[in-house]
């Protein structure tokens, strides 16, 4: 049976998000009740307090400040003009239904073994702490810097509910591969255009937020962090994946400028991080916890090849590679250890 057949079968057998209690981006007002089941499907909805209204244009409700789309349009086009040309994305439905446990296009295929090795250990050692803690088994979750939304997808089908937040609406590598998950407007999950440090919900409405291989994107970690807690529930917890992490500070610029030169070399640009601040240090994480938030770092086993980096670099005489840890994030008891 092929994915496509499988998704139309399967779907989501546990249901929908019923209701989502929206703020407005421009004011930070409260714009009540997103009802997103398929018999009260909304285009738009209205802010009491200003004039904004948030529109839902290809199924995707577009949840940025006035001004701010057409201000980051520049860096966004230069980020997917790289991604395209990396060749980043599938004109094939199947590519999108397999992942992240197979590149069907095979150009990336050790990226995606990464990826889903962090995603099994996610969903077997650490959701499961999420849903002990939330005492429910059905987490709402939001997807922070979705992307194509494979993590959204695959976590509707384990029966949770999440909803799907990126800038990118691109119809091959951001929201709008929303489309292969369900149909083009209603797929299993929410999509919201919005950005990490201005999101459109009202306070205290998540389990859990999840950083998949974009926590790196931010401009500003920790103005990503405080808007992250402001929208998790009491007790809830933050989940950075893969995103590079970088014993020195030193490391991690040699890095940036190596991708710098790399992107302006083969593709006229050196934009092709958005900005973001590309990586991670121990003493970065050491300073986030200003925002209330202690850390428990967790390293799943991605084998030799990938063990062998380290040693490999130094006989070359390279700097030393990035690491792709998992972080739990607990806003308040000490994060809990994995069993």
């Amino acid at each position: 049976m092929s994915a496509t057949v499988a998704i139309r079968q399967i779907r989501s057998a546990t249901g929908h998000w019923s209701e989502l209690a929206l703020r407005c981006p421009a004011c930070s007002g409260e714009m009540g009740l997103l009802i997103t089941t398929a018999e009260r499907a909304q285009d738009k909805v209205a802010c009491a307090a200003c004039t904004y209204v948030m529109r839902r244009i290809d199924g995707i409700w577009r949840a940025m400040r006035p001004g701010r789309a057409s201000l980051l349009s520049e860096p966004l086009s230069s980020y997917e003009a790289v991604r395209k040309a990396e060749g980043r994305w599938s004109n094939d439905a199947e590519f999108y239904l397999s992942l992240p446990f197979k590149d069907t296009t095979g150009r990336f295929a050790e990226q995606w073994r990464i990826r889903a090795r962090s995603f099994r250990f996610m969903t077997r050692k650490l959701l499961p702490i999420c849903v002990r803690k939330a005492g429910k088994e059905r987490l709402r979750i939001i997807d922070i810097g979705s992307g194509n939304c494979w993590m959204s997808y695959r976590l509707s089908l384990a029966g949770h509910l999440p909803v799907a937040a990126d800038l990118s609406v691109n119809p091959l590598d951001g929201l709008g591969a929303g489309r292969h998950y369900g149909n083009a407007d209603e797929p299993d999950f929410p999509r919201f255009q919005a950005e990490m440090d201005r999101l459109p919900f009202t306070a205290g409405q998540f389990d859990v937020a999840i950083f998949n291989a974009s926590f790196h994107y931010a401009r500003d970690y920790e103005a990503a962090l405080r808007e992250t807690l402001r929208v998790l529930r009491p007790g809830g917890a933050i989940l950075i994946a893969d995103s590079p992490t970088y014993s020195k500070e030193a490391d991690g610029e040699a890095m940036k400028r190596e991708k710098s030169d790399e992107f302006l070399r083969r593709y006229g640009t050196d934009r092709g991080n958005m900005g973001g601040q590309e990586y991670l240090t121990p003493e970065t994480l050491a300073r986030l916890e200003k925002t209330g938030i202690r850390w428990r770092r967790y390293s799943p086993w991605r084998g030799w090849r990938w063990a062998l980096r380290p040693f490999l670099a130094r006989i070359a005489g390279r700097r030393k590679p990035s690491r792709f840890h998992i972080y739990l994030g607990t806003a308040n008891a000490e994060a809990t250890e994995a069993q």
